[in-house]
């Protein structure tokens, strides 16, 4: 399944060459991760169940600048999902869809503890659609 949302470049997400500073993609997947799990079973949700979702591991390859005032669009989707890892895809679009750049996460779950947690059954299931 995959999800889009867009957000606008503004003068703070720059660096000083007036290009989006690189750890602000890393703040869009993960407005994208909340936004996806909204429609289907809202994070905070899953959190009051006792189960974290947090990044294992994150791979990104930056294609093409962003800059100030530009339309961006981010698209991610769920390319894997156990009872303790998921693995999202993304892809961000500035103006005329041009691919600016791709990412992976690996997110596991975990308990408030930090010990590793399986997704039960009906939960796994309704996160795989």
């Amino acid at each position: 399944m995959k999800k889009s949302f867009n957000v606008r470049t503004y003068y703070y997400d720059t660096d000083h060459m007036g290009v989006v500073y690189h750890a602000n993609y890393l703040k869009w997947m993960e407005i994208a991760r909340t936004e996806y799990f909204r429609d289907v079973l809202p994070y905070k949700e899953i959190e009051d169940m006792g189960i974290m979702m947090p990044v294992k591991s994150l791979n990104i390859e930056y294609i093409n600048s962003i800059g100030y005032d530009e339309d961006v669009e981010i698209i991610i989707e769920l390319k894997e999902i156990t009872s303790i890892k998921i693995r999202f895809f993304y892809e961000i679009y500035g103006k005329d869809k041009v691919l600016k750049a791709t990412a992976e996460t690996l997110n596991v779950t975990i308990d408030r503890e930090g010990k590793l947690k399986r997704l039960p059954k009906d939960i796994l299931n309704i996160l795989k659609g």
